[in-house]
């Protein structure tokens, strides 16, 4: 008995280790994957980090609720660290790691302990997992809200001792994602699946009264001031169920565009997203997975999979982001791909505990095979790709070079120059379109000229990550005795 005990807490420590491991590791790689790649800021980072630091007390008034626990996240992070690069990406760094424990503890619901690992790895370590995680967009938000829902709503279905706190737990995270654009249809689908599916029915019938009204109270607070806002400003509802500017005469080419990203071998599209996201050793394993869940059609996970697909290709017309929800359903595929594969193996070694053991082996080889290729290709993407590359600069860190109360000249027609003009705000660098009245004895000017006789051009700042590679200008005055006053 003794043995047995031993033996149970050994494997489960050494799972529970394991899974830590693999979230320091993440964490400690995405913390450090900012500065590599994609090594600068894309304009929708920039407009993000605009609308964040400008939310203020009267958000519900101003209509900026889209979004909003994000942009709070990234506002008191540029309240702590400044405007930096790590300062805006750190809210999607934070959100990457939950959402890949979620991630974990959700392939662990379906699969067994060996096989989720290895899944687990391949989803949070995938190139296009690692770019949601680092960019300063709420974008992951996506991935973040639906991995919850997903887990705490299996945690719930099925258990006759549902806990009060799982309960309270799933009504706070419909609520909340319903400030995330189209996540209200993901709210409006639980409630008449809830209706309608027997399953659900039962397993809500288990819940206590109680329960149920304390919910519905938490889900009426955290969803009131959205409610307000779409009443006080009619343009939230537009952004909550379609898209800023959507045109329905587009919704076929933004799904197409949404996915030619995502499995295109021959072809680097103009987005920042890296073409493929899925290299094909994973499309194999997707594969293996679709046909190992032939025969398990109506299981909780294939209808998981099969809804999260369509989520993503019918909104995906509404507005491109959602595309990248695609994430779940791989994760879940590639597990059953790798699980397929364990069963073939233990099936030629029924009672060989050692053909077990070494039927491991091959398997992790072929995860890194997958992964490091697929790394290595997001890191150097991001460098040499131009399609992709020219979409991010890195002025944010060349500026960050110079000390407080220099003064940089950006022009009214400079592309998101109200992001520049956050250097003021938080980094103490005067920021104007123009040369000052009182003209100091060096300036920098971003991407343009100065045409000012006193001052002669000293240095120029370039970048690897602009086509135009020239981004500061660096004048110092010429002294008196050598040209004009």
């Amino acid at each position: 008995m003794k043995k047995t005990t031993k033996q149970f807490f050994a494997r489960r420590y050494r799972l529970i280790i394991g899974y830590i491991g693999l979230l320091v590791a993440f964490f400690c790689v995405l913390i450090f994957l900012p500065k590599v790649a994609p090594g600068g800021l894309s304009s929708a980072e920039m407009q993000s980090a605009i609308k964040s630091s400008n939310i203020s007390t009267n958000f519900i008034q101003q209509g900026s609720i889209i979004d909003l626990p994000y942009h709070l996240l990234q506002k008191l992070s540029l309240n702590l660290f400044g405007l930096n690069l790590i300062s805006i990406k750190l809210p999607s760094i934070i959100i990457g790691v939950f959402t890949a424990l979620l991630i974990v503890l959700l392939i662990n619901r379906w699969f067994k302990s060996d096989v989720a690992i290895f899944g687990s790895v391949l989803a949070v370590l995938s190139a296009a997992f690692l770019f949601l995680a680092t960019s300063g967009t709420p974008t992951i938000m996506y991935i973040f809200w639906l991995s919850l829902l997903l887990w705490l709503g299996s945690k719930i279905v099925g258990n006759k001792n549902v806990s009060p706190i799982l309960v309270v737990s799933f009504f706070l995270a419909v609520s909340a994602s319903l400030y995330t654009p189209h996540l209200i249809y993901v709210a409006i689908t639980i409630a008449i699946a809830g209706l309608l599916h027997p399953h659900l029915r039962f397993a809500l019938k288990q819940i206590k009264p109680i329960q149920v009204i304390l919910s519905f109270a938490i889900f009426a607070v955290i969803a009131l001031p959205l409610a307000v806002s779409c009443i006080m400003q009619p343009s939230v509802i537009n952004d909550i169920l379609f898209a800023p500017n959507f045109d329905f005469g587009s919704y076929f080419t933004n799904i197409s565009e949404s996915f030619a990203p995502f499995f295109s071998f021959g072809i680097a599209y103009d987005s920042v997203y890296l073409s493929p996201l899925f290299n094909l050793a994973t499309i194999a394993l997707i594969f293996i997975g679709i046909l190992a869940s032939m025969g398990e059609l109506f299981t909780s996970r294939n209808t998981v999979i099969s809804l999260l697909v369509i989520f993503a290709i019918v909104f995906s017309g509404l507005n491109k982001d959602i595309a990248i929800l695609v994430i779940i359903p791989v994760a879940i595929l590639s597990a059953a791909g790798i699980e397929s594969i364990f069963k073939k193996w233990h099936s030629l070694f029924p009672e060989n505990p050692y053909a077990r053991f070494i039927g491991t082996v091959p398997m992790l080889v072929v995860v890194l095979l997958i992964i490091l290729p697929s790394f290595s290709h997001f890191v150097e993407g991001y460098h040499y790709t131009p399609n992709v590359a020219k979409n991010f600069n890195n002025d944010i860190e060349l500026i960050n070079k110079f000390d407080s109360g220099s003064i940089l000249v950006v022009s009214e027609t400079q592309d998101n120059r109200d992001f520049y003009k956050l250097f003021e705000r938080y980094n103490s660098i005067t920021v104007v379109d123009k040369m000052p009245e009182r003209t100091p004895n060096r300036i920098i000017y971003l991407s343009n000229i100065c045409d000012d006789e006193r001052f002669a051009l000293k240095q120029i700042i370039t970048s690897p990550k602009s086509r135009n590679s020239d981004r500061l200008y660096i004048y110092e005055k010429i002294p008196t005795n050598q040209g004009e006053e």
